[in-house]
């Protein structure tokens, strides 16, 4: 399968570039389940070395996105829907203890970084940029991990955040153009406010009624199989 290749706001060096062009190009089935990647096809589009491709393949298979499996090749996976209802559930464990810790100790540190991550993903939205909007997404609720001091969450967090997202772009829920929406700085401003408010129970009820809010927006189906109660934002 030809891809288109779109670079933007892409940059570092070459295999940063073949990883980010095929996450997106999965995020987005433009490869379904179970497409057969071939090193030498994929080299020879993208224009460099083998080695190159090889990189970025064992970076995507990091992630859960493909799984190479030796003289098998490297293949798309898939994310169920019982993977990711459970992912969604991990998710909320995860961010239910960063919200109380951080209405404990606060973000003043982060903040600068939180706020320009907020920036970039309403210019993301404003460039029509969906896919950098996901990766933008991801990292604001990666630093405010790291703002709670629970650093070595991060991974797991990334990995259900990532998969979650790509149950959502890749599904057919709802229209694509219905995720290009402005307002999503507002969104997280008041997220961050009402995080740092020195109030744990409205923390943990601001992070998890945003989550319930995203997700019944871009997957209600997903929403509804993981089911309300666990989405329960009644204070403490």
């Amino acid at each position: 399968m030809e891809l288109q290749i779109d670079l933007q706001p892409i940059g570092g060096k070459k295999s940063e570039r073949v990883y980010e062009v095929l996450k997106k190009a999965i995020l987005f089935r433009q490869f379904p389940p179970d497409t057969q990647f071939l090193e030498a096809n994929l080299a020879a589009q993208f224009g460099c070395s083998q080695s190159t491709v090889r990189e970025a393949l064992l970076r995507l298979d990091e992630d859960g996105l493909v799984k190479r499996s030796g003289y098998q090749g490297t293949r798309v996976t898939d994310t169920s829907l019982a993977e990711a209802i459970e992912m969604v559930r991990v998710r909320l464990s995860i961010e239910r203890g960063v919200a109380r810790a951080i209405s404990a100790n606060g973000v003043e540190k982060h903040r600068v970084e939180l706020e320009k991550i907020i920036a970039d993903m309403d210019r993301a939205i404003r460039d029509g940029n969906l896919y950098w909007r996901s990766s933008l997404d991801r990292a604001f609720h990666s630093k405010l991990v790291e703002a709670a001091g629970m650093g070595l969450l991060s991974p797991l967090l990334e990995r259900c955040a990532l998969h979650i997202h790509r149950y959502t772009l890749g599904g057919i829920d709802v229209p694509r153009e219905f995720f290009q929406e402005s307002g999503v700085g507002d969104e997280h401003h008041a997220l961050l406010t009402e995080m740092t408010e020195s109030n744990p129970d409205r923390a943990e009820h601001a992070i998890v009624a945003h989550l319930a809010h995203v997700l019944n927006r871009w997957a209600p189906s997903l929403y509804s199989a993981v089911g309300a109660t666990a989405f329960d934002t009644t204070p403490r």
